[in-house]
């Protein structure tokens, strides 16, 4: 166990040399939350896809593939279509100007009132929705403690696992800037994924003689090979129907990574338009990898428990904490720590920058004082789930997605808007409030006819879209 914790502190000196090695000249504006520009493409692309990767991905991914099958890349599918869109249609508009905030560019063509209730939501679903992603990460570090005689409670061991995280990720995301943030995530995601495949080594191994063939076999009489789901459930849960999955994907990714802050200031902190499309192209292939990667390894683990009763949204983290070897089991604890902590150094950065510009408070603080200030917001966020966890129906990745999924919708139909119209019928204020009802509609409807999250997306952004044609031709009449 004594080798675990030294691994772990090893991980944190190399997080906080590179918070430091980057800690200088981020003062300006332009170098704290683009660094001027100047790093490559495939860096950004590293550290757009360890962004969006967060805990979430490392350990409730092979919870899908545990009690189900490889549904799940459906979606990734239609990812790589939405990031395909958004590199084509959206991104050229993004590098027209000289905006540093992507909601500027809304405010640039529908007045302030609309870049700030963006960028109002924004902070409110990456708030809520990266605090689950913290939440999930402190797991596993909790369970560590409490296998170490910790004698206090688990909940208690929890809040402590994410004091620690959020420490270590405040102290080097306020002090380097984006420049650190990213050549972090690089060295974040290379952790985090050789951890994936030492697992998925590890369990092959400990399946003894079960031969990979047998495996496979066995595996496909259990229909757990599935990817496409062509029947429609009249009555259940359709979020896997092929067209619902890969339609919800790419309203996903469209909404994600052409109208999510955090995830397009890495497209557009690069050099021109043909580096942003790569990136966002690039990324979404190696994201279905990453998706197939632990879908397989949750496909093991069901081989490994077959007949035990192991909940599946735990079962990765289970087999990490029992029976992984000390030290490894410190490794693959920092490769959880890695995808949770390269989400929530972005997501300080990204709330920084929202604030600074859209907000103007870059009048008042500086972009450290902001992301010290949102780094103590997040960490109080990812204690929510405590509360929520216990009652909610779906799974925490479900329930992750979800929560983006309301305020996605009407974001893609506001960017939308102002890429194809050269005016509103109406003023700045009432498009705002139909933006927020667009979001209140697509909650009602969604809870209301208990929809799944893949359909949630179209919805918000048809209600948005339809308020606002709908107006124009009252008006014209």
């Amino acid at each position: 166990m004594i080798w675990d914790v030294i691994v772990l502190g090893f991980y944190f000196l190399f997080v906080f040399y590179f918070g430091f090695r980057f800690a200088k000249n981020t003062e300006k504006e332009e170098d704290f939350y683009l660094a001027k520009k100047e790093i490559h493409w495939v860096f950004l692309m590293i550290s757009l896809v360890a962004t969006e990767t967060s805990s979430l991905t490392f350990l409730s991914i092979p919870s899908l593939s545990y009690k189900g099958d490889f549904r799940f890349l459906e979606i990734a599918i239609g990812y790589i279509i939405g990031r395909t869109i958004v590199a084509l249609y959206l991104l050229p508009s993004y590098f027209s100007g000289n905006t540093i905030s992507v909601y500027e560019y809304v405010g640039n063509r529908f007045g302030k009132t609309p870049q700030k209730t963006l960028s109002f939501v924004f902070t409110i679903s990456r708030l809520l929705g990266d605090g689950i992603r913290l939440y999930v990460s402190s797991l596993p570090i909790a369970f560590l403690l409490e296998r170490m005689g910790f004698p206090i409670s688990a909940e208690i061991l929890g809040m402590l696992a994410l004091l620690i995280l959020s420490v270590v990720t405040i102290i080097y995301s306020v002090f380097g800037g984006f420049r650190a943030i990213v050549f972090t995530d690089v060295l974040q995601w290379i952790i985090y994924l050789l951890g994936g495949i030492f697992a998925l080594v590890l369990i092959q191994i400990n399946l003894g003689g079960f031969a990979i063939t047998n495996q496979i076999q066995h595996l496909e009489t259990l229909g757990k090979w599935k990817v496409f789901i062509f029947d429609y459930n009249l009555t259940g849960d359709n979020s896997y129907f092929i067209l619902f999955a890969i339609l919800g994907g790419a309203f996903i990714s469209v909404g994600s990574h052409g109208t999510d802050l955090m995830l397009v200031q890495r497209v557009i902190a690069t050099k021109n338009l043909l580096s942003g499309q790569k990136i966002l192209i690039g990324s979404g292939i190696v994201v279905f990898f990453q998706f197939l990667l632990f879908l397989c390894i949750g496909s093991l683990l069901y081989l490994f428990y077959e007949g035990k009763m192991v909940p599946a949204e735990k079962v990765f983290s289970h087999f990490i904490i029992n029976e992984v070897p000390s030290p490894m089991l410190g490794i693959l604890v920092a490769a959880i720590l890695a995808s949770a902590m390269s989400t929530l150094s972005s997501t300080i950065n990204s709330l920084s920058l929202t604030w600074a510009r859209d907000w103007e408070m870059d009048k008042w603080f500086s972009p450290r004082t902001l992301s010290l200030f949102f780094g103590v917001l997040l960490f109080f966020a990812s204690l929510i789930p405590y509360f929520l966890v216990e009652t909610w129906e779906k799974g925490i990745l479900e329930m992750g997605l979800t929560i983006f999924s309301y305020t996605l919708g009407p974001s893609i139909a506001v960017f939308f808007l102002a890429k194809g119209r050269k005016d509103l019928p109406i003023s700045g204020s009432i498009f705002s409030l139909f933006f927020l009802l667009s979001i209140f509609i697509t909650i009602f409807v969604g809870i209301g006819f208990k929809l799944s999250f893949t359909l949630l997306i179209p919805i918000g952004f048809g209600s948005l879209f339809g308020l606002v044609t709908l107006t124009g031709m009252i008006k014209k009449n």
